[in-house]
């Protein structure tokens, strides 16, 4: 094996040694004097005009290291608005009352930079009623535990505005209610309406007692005013209460719409003689009453024109004659009587001159 020499510093000149005239090298500044030792105004002006832009990047990343643990790592407080829910409610039971009814005021306090990171729309404070019986309130103390999701570890929920809740628990009840169609205003005259819902009944979820009182369930109201022919609409039902929910939101309303019909007497009606010589035919009676008959719309405002009833005087020669009288009126109007239905004409021979005398 190859051994290799150590190799040390020679060791300082004795005094014997050294030759005249000549200095003892100068041994190293211990350690501990040059800490104490305080630079001159010259040395520190020379240290600071080395590596300038090294030094200045020092200083701004020895600032954020500061900010970082002074300012943002310093707590804060914030606010957040967090909803009340409930969970593990039997499937028989309801809530159906709970308070605050608006988010409740929870203020954090933690790290800044902690605090940014909270999501508070996520958040809910959830009131278990796994042991809730019907009929109970309970009244439930705010506080942390209650949080879901969980807050992060260094932030703390200090305040609880309002700090309480209060729950009422009902019993659950499902029943077919029926449906009743409403209608708003009158149908044009002569008109009616009949209105119909399509399923007739839906089913309701509540509370028992609000189910159990509720003898139907109206339709939105729907405007007839204008409605003269038939038709389908899909309706929305109208809101049932706080906590009442419905198997279906609309239902298919069918309206039929018929005309009124009627009959409407029109007395001492005007016969006009058509076909007649000027003054030689006189009819007895000159007048018939009249029944006629058909839809409301059209008889209510009717006014009879001259005309309407005439007999035919074509062809009679002079002497009396029975004839028919004829009512002269539109469809869908119809004549339901003519009284009498015949009247006498009475044709006028030619008068005679002065030398017929």
């Amino acid at each position: 094996m190859m051994r290799l020499r150590v190799l040390r510093s020679p060791p300082p000149p004795s005094p014997e040694e050294l030759e005249p005239g000549t200095e003892r090298p100068a041994r190293p500044t211990p350690p501990w004097r040059r800490l104490a030792r305080v630079p001159s105004l010259r040395e520190i002006r020379e240290g600071l005009r080395r590596n300038t832009g090294l030094k200045l990047v020092s200083l701004v990343l020895a600032f954020f290291l500061w900010f970082a643990i002074n300012v943002s790592e310093r707590d804060a407080e914030i606010d957040i608005n967090i909803p009340v829910t409930t969970q593990r409610l039997s499937s028989d039971l309801i809530v159906v009352e709970k308070k605050p009814v608006k988010p409740v005021s929870v203020t954090v306090r933690g790290p800044r930079t902690i605090l940014e990171g909270v999501d508070g729309r996520r958040m809910r404070l959830v009131v278990d009623l796994t042991q809730a019986t019907a009929g109970e309130t309970r009244k439930v103390e705010l506080n942390a535990d209650l949080l879901k999701p969980e807050l992060p570890r260094r932030l703390k929920a200090v305040r609880f505005d309002p700090g309480t809740a209060t729950v009422r628990v009902a019993r659950l009840l499902r029943r077919n209610v029926p449906v009743k169609v409403a209608v708003e205003g009158d149908p044009p005259l002569g008109y009616t309406i009949t209105a119909a819902a399509r399923p007739t009944e839906v089913e309701v979820t509540g509370p028992a007692k609000k189910v159990e009182a509720m003898g139907e369930i109206k339709t939105e109201p729907i405007n007839v005013t204008a409605l003269t022919q038939s038709a389908t609409r899909e309706v929305p039902l109208v809101w049932a209460g706080d906590f009442m929910r419905l198997g279906l939101s609309r239902v298919v309303v069918t309206l039929a719409v018929k005309e009124i019909m009627m009959s409407r007497d029109f007395a001492r009606v005007e016969v006009e003689a058509l076909h007649s010589d000027g003054g030689r035919v006189r009819l007895k009676p000159a007048q018939v009453d009249l029944t006629l008959v058909g839809p409301m719309r059209l008889l209510e405002p009717l006014r009879l024109e001259p005309g309407t009833a005439t007999v035919d005087t074509a062809g009679l020669t002079t002497g009396t004659h029975d004839v028919p009288v004829v009512v002269n009126v539109a469809d869908p109007l119809k004549v339901g009587r003519i009284e009498p239905d015949k009247v006498t004409v009475e044709i006028k021979g030619p008068e005679k001159g002065p030398e017929g005398r």
